[in-house]
């Protein structure tokens, strides 16, 4: 996978196997980074962003002018792929991915944004239909990012909006109730939509937006399958070409009743980031012939093609050299990391031998025999329950007695009050009442 910007250091991105290849104008090819899954381009002016997404939860953010310097970015969970880059006009890059919580077609579609760091991850949109083709992003001048994605299930084409100011995507509008599959947006003046539409014969649609979104557009002429969709960018003018069977076609925007029959062996189709955007681009080969044609007759000569030719070749040598030094860097630094773990690994059964050891030769100091002292207490116990029942029960005597003989003294008091009162009531005697008086 190769894919050009237009940078006055850097002339392309290349995904060649699992290792990601930067070229740059001056020092030829270089690798960025071993076993990558994917990896997402964007150029705004001068700064260049990568990102290179490996089969883990992180991925690796490469941005600068000259050098490219690196950062881990955290994803939270798994890469699912769909990896891919939008520049606004604001200044700040949108990564967008999808994860898959579950085998099956259904995803997540994920979205961090970027400044001087950058955010957290945002869920889009569940159950996303989870090819890298399913789902297009754009950036437009009334300041949204635009959003066109196939659901898992029918494939329905939906859109969204996502508002920067409150950081809120918007809720799902259904664009087209057909199969689907490619949308793709351009921002060439109004915001165009291209997609897919699968019927009895696959049509390729468009729609695009000024104030509000026009009515959808059949593109192709419905002879054939469309298919192999990609734009050109020529003059100041933005076409839309495709391929119906053998017979290719292209399409200026704007100008939808203006539609050509083209050879498709006069382009060449490759990836190019476009105004914030990776898009499939139609690049003329004539326009690229005249454009050599044009350069100055001296570097046709003979002496310069086998100068650039040896110059070439020396590339190819110096990016062969690299590349053999930067795997033997890799392999020497494996190798390193695989002599720490032995001896990381030696070091801990040593520790485990000493521990053994330890547990052999130690022994624990012989228990003491309590049990003079527990019965001792278990006496001692007994014995001052037996106090309190014995003094419980001589604290209740003595309140039955003392009770007792409250009850004798009452009766005893009321026998001497009879007793008086039969005194009182005897007739007194002469000598007692004069006695008496005396």
């Amino acid at each position: 996978m190769l894919i050009e910007i237009d940078h006055p250091n850097f002339s392309s991105i290349e995904l060649r196997g699992q290792t990601l290849i930067v070229h740059s104008m001056q020092a030829g090819p270089r690798v960025l980074r071993e076993n990558v899954q994917d990896a997402a381009v964007v150029a705004q002016g001068s700064v260049v962003q990568i990102m290179a997404f490996l089969n883990a939860d992180y991925a690796w953010f490469f941005r600068g002018q000259d050098e490219l310097h690196s950062e881990r970015l955290e994803l939270g969970q798994p890469y699912g792929g769909g990896g891919r880059l939008i520049q606004d006009g604001l200044g700040r890059c949108h990564l967008f991915y999808f994860v898959r919580p579950s085998p099956g077609p259904s995803c997540l579609l994920c979205h961090h944004h970027f400044t001087d760091a950058w955010s957290g991850p945002q869920t889009v949109s569940a159950n996303v239909f989870g090819e890298p083709w399913g789902f297009s992003v754009s950036w437009h001048s009334d300041q949204y990012l635009h959003l066109a994605y196939l659901a898992h299930k029918d494939r329905r084409l939906l859109y969204r909006v996502y508002d920067l100011e409150h950081g809120l995507w918007s809720g799902a509008v259904t664009f087209s109730e057909a199969s689907c599959a490619h949308p793709h947006f351009v921002s060439a003046g109004p915001l165009h939509l291209f997609w897919l539409e699968e019927l009895e014969q696959t049509m390729l649609k468009a729609r695009h937006k000024t104030e509000h979104w026009s009515a959808p557009i059949s593109l192709s002429t419905g002879r054939g399958h469309a298919g192999s969709v990609g734009f050109s960018h020529a003059s100041g003018q933005w076409s839309v070409l495709w391929g119906e069977g053998s017979d290719f076609y292209q399409v200026p925007f704007g100008r939808w009743e203006e539609r050509r029959a083209v050879e498709r062996g006069d382009f060449e189709y490759v990836w190019k980031v476009q105004g914030g955007l990776t898009l499939p681009v139609y690049k003329g080969k004539q326009q690229m012939e005249a454009r050599e044609e044009a350069q100055p007759q001296e570097e046709a000569r003979p002496e310069v093609q086998e100068e650039k030719k040896q110059l070439a070749a020396q590339e190819q040598e110096a990016f062969a050299q690299r590349l053999a030094e930067e795997r033997s860097r890799q392999a020497r630094a494996q190798a390193a990391f695989m002599e720490q773990a032995f001896r990381t690994l030696k070091e801990w059964e040593e520790v485990k031998e000493e521990i053994r050891v330890w547990r052999r030769e130690w022994k624990p100091p012989q228990p003491v025999d309590l049990t003079p002292l527990t019965t001792r207490l278990d006496r001692l116990e007994r014995r001052v329950l037996s106090l309190k029942q014995a003094q419980e029960e001589e604290r209740l005597q003595g309140e039955t007695g003392r009770a007792q003989l409250e009850r004798e003294l009452l009766r005893l008091r009321a026998r001497l009050e009879e007793l008086e009162l039969q005194q009182k009531a005897k007739p007194r005697s002469f000598w007692w009442r004069v006695l008496g008086r005396a």
